[in-house]
């Protein structure tokens, strides 16, 4: 069972969302009551005692563990359901099972199922009240973790913290990632069939983008618009990588998009880097955009793929940067003049060894 980065940062945010939130509920419940009271109107001493935080942090840690491999690992199935209702019912279904199993674990690690007298039917239980805080905190959990999907989790947090608001400078590296053929094939099976075409695309490129530490930017179309943030360690090899990983994984699926499409979808792109602005943008729909030479620089060259036969074209400036060129292969065009732009430049074709 293969774990990456984004999916370890979801297992803390989940795990600590539930053991904060647990550990605030018996705060705000119980905080402000002594030991004798509790003992007296739940009968169960050992449980309530100077144990409560624990079994609070024991149930968060219980329940978030559950909850996260059910959201990584069942729910992604769920999603793909076209039925908004079974998509409902199927969540709701496995929450209420991670629910009562940590329930079942935490009595039977406090004195035993058989002693665990906070059952929903008695009065003074407050499983009651703890399984509707319970509801609203996965809701909020997974309205969170889906802001974050939809935002991807840099930008989110961004957002959040408003690194943004003001426009700043960076040093950025961008791959534009086209599919080849796009107008044909969409005229030849459909629009719908494209579409899904262009999803299926996509999904195979997910993993890569996490195991070459990549960022989507923004999807325009056909178009995957991917960058990396330069620092001491940036890794230029990583993008070249993710190119050319992402072609031999759509060569190993080719017999199913041939079946499901009646075409073998491939994919052209261009690399480029330097330094651009950064900042948000929108009122009634915010978003943190780009600004910059570099990524008009980026589209042209990657319009000239077909022109040079080639499936990855980079420019000068990320060429001059790559520490380890003896995996690739190299071919410079010199004096390129792109549309719109007075200066010429010299471009590069890549290929692996």
């Amino acid at each position: 069972m293969y774990i990456n980065n984004y999916k370890v940062t979801e297992i803390a945010i989940i795990v600590c969302s539930w053991v904060l939130a647990l550990l605030l509920f018996v705060y705000l419940k119980f905080g402000d009551v002594n030991d004798a009271f509790l003992t007296e109107w739940y009968d169960k001493q050992v449980f309530f005692n100077k144990n409560i935080y624990s079994v609070a942090l024991a149930y968060g840690l219980l329940l978030g563990s559950l909850l996260s491999i059910i959201h990584l690992y069942v729910y992604p199935r769920i999603i793909q359901t076209p039925s908004f209702t079974k998509n409902i019912i199927a969540r709701s279904v496995s929450f209420l099972v991670c629910f009562k199993t940590a329930e079942i674990l935490i009595s039977l690690l406090y004195n035993g199922l058989d002693d665990f007298h906070l059952s929903y039917s008695n009065p003074n239980s407050i499983l009651k009240s703890l399984f509707l805080y319970a509801v609203i905190i996965n809701f909020l959990t997974d309205f969170f973790l889906l802001m974050r999907k939809n935002l991807g989790p840099g930008y989110f947090f961004n957002l959040i913290r408003g690194k943004y608001y003001r426009p700043r400078e960076e040093n950025r590296i961008f791959m534009f990632l086209d599919l080849a053929s796009s107008t044909t094939i969409a005229e030849r099976i459909g629009h719908i069939a494209y579409s899904s075409l262009l999803q299926d695309c996509f999904r195979e490129l997910t993993p890569l983008l996490l195991k070459n530490k990549a960022s989507i930017y923004q999807y325009v179309g056909d178009e995957a618009v991917i960058t990396w943030k330069i620092n001491k360690h940036t890794n230029r090899e990583l993008c070249l990588d993710l190119f050319f990983s992402f072609q031999q994984r759509l060569q190993e699926k080719k017999e199913d998009f041939w079946q499901k499409y009646h075409t073998t979808p491939f994919f052209r792109a261009s690399i480029n880097e330097g330094r651009i602005v950064m900042s948000t943008v929108g009122e009634l729909k915010t978003e943190i955009v780009y600004h910059g030479d570099v990524l008009n620089t980026a589209a042209r060259i990657q319009s000239l793929c077909k022109t040079y036969d080639t499936a990855l074209l980079i420019s000068e400036n990320f060429y001059e940067k790559i520490n380890d060129k003896k995996i690739f292969q190299f071919k410079c065009f010199s004096n390129i003049a792109l549309t719109g732009k007075d200066e010429k430049i010299n471009i590069y074709s890549v290929n692996r060894n």
